[in-house]
């Protein structure tokens, strides 16, 4: 699996006209491009068959919301006609418990969209159900965090009679049937003294390696690695030194495990850790975040330009779940470019390693020498979009 090389897709052929549109428009000014974001995560529901402590979007999970099906196909439709090319099914909440999320599913691929799903591993009978509806350009992730049943529930505290070993099952059941797209063990390391609204979370450090092995085994490509982040405050990522240490330990263990099918990733948030001028280039960030043009997040409570502000006023476009005219359109694209010149990024993300910080500042760089926009060119179309 690739990392990220967002200012690679924004210049890629079918993009490019984009990036051309909005560099101009930040260097001139005027009225907002009206174009599609290049990908959205879609938040289908807010309901949720977990009871994570350290889930991030802990104040909008089961709010008792959805996504109107109707409001997403009209929505979804227009905007691939505009040039949106990646949805990532997300939440939120648990994006499977949604009533149609079979149909949406098959809306998407119908739209030749690039399809990716996070999901917790529940009902997995629905991914299998359209898992032939996905090719090589799709993935599905599943956020597991454990190596051990015991520790899973521990984390997770389901709601329903669910165990690791019978999601392994599952995914091993679907993988027979289609091996074409790419499947993830999403893996969030929690170290010791942790804890949200005053419960102590599970320290996991040590089922890193039995998380690889299960991975390997039940026909994931990869496992990926991520720190906690702090739900509260301004949701900084902590490591101490000790279990850094322990962190990086384990971490070589897994990969011991790697081969041409099967590979052990580490998160940018997690690299910063290690290296502090990578750290410092993912922190670095000018006032307008760029990212927020080019992608979305539509949940039942809006429409937002980040997934980690998502359900906050800071970051929201729109209304989600509207009568969707030309008018509805016309407010979605101007507010978009005002959230640009409203949204601080250097003031409210100053303690976040963001994945999108290099591509804002290359972004910035261009529009504060205009010649080097015309030296710009266009590449390929690369063989993912999500953004």
């Amino acid at each position: 699996m690739s990392i990220h090389q967002f200012s690679k897709k924004l210049l890629q052929k079918s993009v490019f006209p984009r990036l051309q549109d909005y560099l101009l428009w930040q260097v001139r000014g005027g009225k907002a491009p009206e174009f599609a974001p290049i990908s959205i995560n879609l938040d289908l529901t807010t309901a949720c068959n977990f009871q994570c402590p350290h889930c991030i979007d802990g104040e909008i999970i089961n709010t008792g919301k959805t996504l109107d099906l109707n409001y997403v196909k009209t929505l979804i439709r227009a905007w691939a006609k505009k040039g949106l090319k990646s949805v990532i099914l997300i939440g939120g909440g648990e994006p499977v418990l949604y009533p149609y999320f079979e149909e949406v599913v098959k809306f998407l691929k119908g739209l030749s969209l690039q399809v990716g799903i996070v999901s917790n591993g529940t009902n997995m009978k629905k991914i299998e159900n359209i898992c032939n509806f996905l090719d090589k350009r799709d993935w599905v992730r599943l956020s597991l965090d454990a190596g051990t049943n015991e520790t899973f529930q521990k984390i997770h505290r389901p709601r329903m009679n669910i165990n690791l070993d019978g999601v392994m099952a599952q995914v091993k059941k679907m993988r027979q049937k289609n091996s074409d797209f790419q499947m993830g063990f999403s893996f969030l390391i929690i170290g010791d003294r942790k804890k949200v609204n005053g419960i102590n979370l599970t320290n996991n450090i040590k089922e890193i390696v039995p998380s690889a092995k299960l991975a390997k085994e039940n026909g994931f490509n990869y496992l990926s690695l991520k720190p906690f982040i702090s739900p509260e405050g301004e949701r900084s990522t902590t490591i101490s030194k000790a279990n850094l240490a322990k962190i990086r330990q384990e971490i070589k263990k897994a990969k011991t495990l790697e081969d041409k099918n099967f590979k052990v990733i580490e998160s940018i948030n997690l690299l910063c850790f290690y290296d502090k001028d990578l750290k410092k280039a993912m922190q670095k960030q000018p006032q307008i975040c760029h990212a927020q043009f080019f992608r979305s997040v539509v949940i039942p409570a809006g429409v937002y330009g980040c997934s980690l502000w998502r359900g906050f006023q800071s970051t929201k476009i729109s209304e989600s779940n509207q009568k969707i005219t030309k008018d509805y359109y016309r407010k979605l694209y101007q507010n978009r470019g005002k959230l640009t010149k409203r949204f601080d990024a250097q003031k409210n993300c100053q303690s976040v390693s963001c994945l999108y910080a290099p591509l804002n500042c290359w972004v910035e760089d261009l529009i504060r020498s205009p010649q080097k926009i015309k030296a710009l060119k266009s590449i390929a179309d690369l063989p993912d979009f999500f953004f």
